[in-house]
């Protein structure tokens, strides 16, 4: 990979949007990133490179957000969820995922109209939780993060089933961190990182610090509720973009 002076440009000002919105709401930072970086670059770079940021940035926000969220519920889906990264990555390995990105866009763009309709729709009081759908969609969502580096479909789960968006935000980056260090040593050993994926984290680490000071100045001005609308808001621009890729340029 041959690092210009514009290519460093367009990956730190592309991370630095997405890491923004990740440092406000906890999530969402492929669903700016991925599509855009995605091209002019491969995935096999893109989703490898952005684990360290990544690390850094759920590692914080798991740790200030550490008393907002349930262990005993979140730690059998982490467990799930990084059982789906290994399918996952061996697809970024060995396959053409353009396919997959298309019927992935098309079901997160659903997923987001499920969200941002569920108000409309009544409460039902008796409704129960299916265990075993619910660890399914931790597996497929570790799945997509093995390929693509997005957690979509349990970012829909929690958003269901957290009490608040402060449990939200930490049971998310909780288990985004918990998946990220397990992809980092499965990545290692495929060979996915490497000199090219590290250069790659180094421009994107700089873009995610300079997104900090800017989320904190941004912060106090948003509140939860907007900040829930933008999640939404981001969740179906990210389906529509991938599937908008996928099948103009089938990568």
């Amino acid at each position: 990979m041959n690092y210009t002076g514009s290519m460093i440009l367009f990956i730190f000002l592309v991370q630095l949007a997405a890491y923004t919105l990740k440092w406000l709401i906890g999530f969402g930072n492929p669903l700016i990133s991925a599509p855009l970086l995605a091209m002019r670059l491969d995935n096999t770079l893109i989703t490898p490179g952005s684990l360290l940021p990544d690390l850094v940035i759920n590692g914080r926000i798991t740790w200030q957000n550490r008393n907002n969220f349930r262990w005993r519920a979140i730690l059998p889906l982490l467990l799930a969820m990084v059982a789906g990264v290994v399918p996952g990555t061996w697809l970024l390995r060995f396959s053409l995922p353009w396919i997959i990105k298309t019927v992935l866009g098309g079901v997160v763009v659903f997923l987001g109209l499920e969200m941002a309709t569920r108000r409309l729709r009544p409460i039902r009081p008796d409704r129960r939780e299916i265990p075993w759908l619910r660890y399914l969609v931790a597996f497929f969502s570790g799945m997509c993060a093995g390929l693509f580096g997005i957690n979509m479909f349990l970012v829909a789960y929690l958003q269901r089933t957290a009490k608040d968006y402060d449990e939200f935000k930490g049971s998310i980056c909780f288990l985004f961190l918990g998946e990220n260090l397990f992809r980092t040593g499965l990545y290692l050993c495929t060979g996915l990182l490497n000199r090219s994926s590290l250069c790659f984290s180094l421009i994107s680490l700089a873009a995610a610090f300079c997104a900090a000071r800017l989320a904190r100045l941004l912060s106090p001005h948003i509140s939860g509720e907007r900040l829930q609308k933008l999640s939404i808001v981001f969740f179906l621009l990210g389906g529509v973009s991938i599937i908008v890729k996928s099948v103009l340029l089938h990568t």
